[in-house]
């Protein structure tokens, strides 16, 4: 049975064709095919859904479209289909990539699907790097700390490897070791983070155009950590003021939304949002019942259930 709370379609990765090797990712093709799933006038524009949010209007069924990440493939493949149907969306992006910093974890995406059979291949290459920079009794001891627990469980559309390497990247080895173990895995195969970084996201001019074609370009922190939540108060303040400036450089428009990034967030988090004039903002799941206006629900395209 189709879900009824008004929420986000949130949508992220965009490949040419189905039978391209990047996970989660979708075409043109079926993202046409997850919007005519859609009722007639169930999908409101990005406007009309802030308005409504703010003013606490929103119907049952009532759903907009939100894309993430300042994916490159998102304007190159899903804005012509929003245009084919007049349709204007939530793009929330991170600075740090407009500003030639890179990100890796985009990058390294990049490098297991387009390197590795499948995820489960890069994974098992992954835990063979492991191996040779862990103790066996630390790697026995993550890996049981992550089946003991129930990390991710509400993203059902992630494998277990896929929620196992997050666990590790995250919570195992942290930023700066994940970052060492990748680079090494890249030179072993002749390959640089700057090659794999072409075309991958937005620029300027990209932003510039949506703010001016009615879409609504919203916060994703300036740098995207995968564990928002961990970092104090100033760190996280510092996050969200670079990233509201360089939206308001490039599109003249103060932020007024934001979509958590990888859902994490606090109080701390939501005091921050609410003290900069934040007025809507977005979760990355459907699994909290009750939310705030800085928590609205939202459902991965791939469990969206193609009812025409």
């Amino acid at each position: 049975m189709r879900e009824c709370r008004p929420r986000g379609i949130m949508f992220h990765h965009f490949i040419e064709n189905e039978q391209e090797n990047s996970i989660g990712a979708i075409s043109p093709q079926y993202f046409e095919s997850i919007i005519l799933s859609f009722s007639r006038g169930s999908i409101l524009s990005a406007e009309e859904w802030f308005e409504r949010a703010v003013t606490n209007s929103l119907c049952e069924g009532q759903v907009c479209i939100t894309l993430d990440d300042a994916l490159k493939s998102q304007i190159d493949l899903a804005l012509p289909v929003l245009e084919k149907y007049d349709l204007t969306a939530f793009w929330f992006i991170y600075s740090s990539v407009f500003q030639e910093k890179g990100n890796t974890f985009e990058v390294y995406r990049r490098f297991y699907d387009t390197s590795f059979v499948s995820f489960d291949h890069f994974f098992e290459a992954f835990l063979g790097y492991i191996r040779l920079s862990l103790k066996p009794n630390d790697i026995a001891a993550a890996r049981r700390a992550f089946s003991e627990s129930d990390y991710l469980k509400e993203f059902d559309f992630y494998s277990d490897n896929e929620r196992e390497y997050r666990f590790f990247r995250d919570r195992l080895l942290g930023r700066e070791r994940y970052r060492q173990l990748m680079q090494q895995m890249l030179v072993d195969r002749e390959l640089t983070f700057q090659e794999l970084s072409i075309g991958l996201w937005m620029d300027n001019d990209d932003l510039l155009r949506l703010s001016q074609d009615g879409h609504i370009i919203g916060l994703h922190s300036y740098s995207h950590p995968t564990e928002f939540v961990s970092m104090n108060y100033e760190a996280q303040l510092q996050e969200y003021r670079m990233n509201a400036k360089h939206i308001l450089d490039v599109t003249g428009s103060k932020p007024e939304v934001v979509a958590h990034p990888v859902n994490s967030y606090g109080a701390e988090t939501l005091e921050i949002l609410s003290a900069m004039g934040i007025k809507v903002g977005f979760r990355s799941n459907m699994v909290k019942p009750n939310y705030g206006p800085l928590e609205h629900p939202r459902e991965d395209c791939v469990n969206v259930t193609l009812t025409r």
